[in-house]
């Protein structure tokens, strides 16, 4: 209920557009708001991301039992791209963390069984990482929490209601990423970004069927 009354008033306040091409927000939300007869949308947005982590906690496989949420980031961040070579730079942009800690998390996590580095044909010098059967055997477990927690979330919307929410949080997340007050751009990849990808990726796949 509350996923649905977040999803009414942001499009209301969205699609209330001045000439100057700027949101104008409806007086009576944020009269509500100012009342606390309701949340407002960032607040609305927080609390469910709240919501989500207290429940990725409560529902946390085994596999993670002791390992720092740093760790388990890393893991997942390795995991989303498992077909490409990642390096320690790579974390450091990712994360926004600087060299000296970089270097001491990961060689933690390689005491740890988690990661190793290897070498890379073209350049000795480099070294990627890569996930031990451990790290993979936790990716997948937390992938598959993640997939179950995602089937509850969205119980009792359809596919139009699922869009139009994902495009409303996309509006917003780009509003705000507009403004070049949060640093990299690059950083937030948005819904239509995705969207795109995902079209490129089906011709690709239809062109290799047609062949």
């Amino acid at each position: 209920m509350q996923l649905l009354y977040v999803q009414r008033v942001i499009v209301c306040s969205v699609n209330d557009i001045q000439n100057d091409g700027t949101a104008s927000v409806n007086p009576a939300f944020t009269e509500a708001w100012d009342r606390g007869a309701c949340k407002p949308p960032s607040v609305a947005i927080r609390s469910l991301h709240n919501v989500i982590n207290r429940y990725l906690a409560s529902t946390r496989p085994e596999q993670v039992d002791g390992l720092s949420g740093g760790n388990i980031d890393i893991i997942a961040f390795l995991a989303r791209h498992s077909e490409r070579e990642i390096f320690p730079q790579d974390v450091e942009r990712r994360f926004g963390v600087t060299r000296s800690t970089s270097s001491r998390v990961l060689g933690l996590m390689e005491r740890k069984g988690l990661i190793v580095r290897e070498s890379v044909r073209r350049d000795a010098r480099l070294k990627k990482i890569v996930l031990t059967d451990k790290s993979r055997d936790i990716a997948e477990a937390l992938r598959e929490n993640a997939v179950a927690m995602e089937s509850i979330l969205l119980q009792g919307l359809n596919d139009d209601d699922i869009r139009q929410f994902m495009h409303v949080l996309d509006v917003m997340q780009s509003n705000l990423v507009e403004t070049g007050m949060i640093g990299d751009e690059k950083r937030y990849s948005s819904l239509a970004i995705c969207d795109v990808r995902a079209d490129e990726s089906q011709a690709e796949n239809e062109g290799k069927e047609e062949e």
